[in-house]
């Protein structure tokens, strides 16, 4: 079972790992980033942050994909995080179950505005969260499980 999908452009680090480990009770990460996936120095940085015990995979975002669709998976309490609302859009689409999506961090680079504390996005990032919104997504924004929960779509009238 997915339980959820996180939106964060770090991956994975302590807080994410650990905070929503107690949150959620996850015993699985599957990131899904081509990037990531191709680089076997990110890899062992991206396993070394994961708690003790809980299994992860880095494939990219089609191997992912497969990956979560496989029954053997489904047994599992699986944490998926991608590096942007595209990708999170593609795993999102392909998927049988339709988890809540986090918004977490995405950091402040050219071309992409404040839209939340700690999340800047551009046009392009904002298209593919409301096509998630149409999918049927609930899409939360927050850092860390026991933040006072926003509504990307609250957010997204005010923006």
């Amino acid at each position: 079972m997915i339980s959820r999908i996180r939106i964060d452009d770090r991956l994975l680090h302590g807080q994410v790992a650990y905070s929503w480990k107690s949150s959620i009770g996850y015993e699985a990460i599957v990131i899904a980033n081509d990037n990531a996936a191709n680089d076997s120095i990110r890899k062992s940085a991206l396993k070394m942050a994961k708690p003790d015990g809980v299994k992860i995979a880095i494939r990219g975002v089609d191997e992912a994909i497969e990956l979560l669709n496989n029954d053997m998976l489904k047994q599992l309490n699986v944490f998926v995080i991608c590096s942007n609302p595209k990708d999170a859009y593609k795993v999102f689409q392909q998927i049988d179950e339709k988890p809540i999506i986090t918004l977490g961090g995405i950091q402040k680079e050219e071309g992409k505005e404040l839209f939340s504390p700690a999340v800047y996005l551009n046009e392009e990032d904002l298209s593919y969260l409301d096509q998630l919104v149409t999918l049927g997504a609930d899409i939360e924004v927050k850092q860390v499980p026991d933040e006072k929960d926003k509504r990307y779509k609250e957010l997204r009238k005010n923006n």
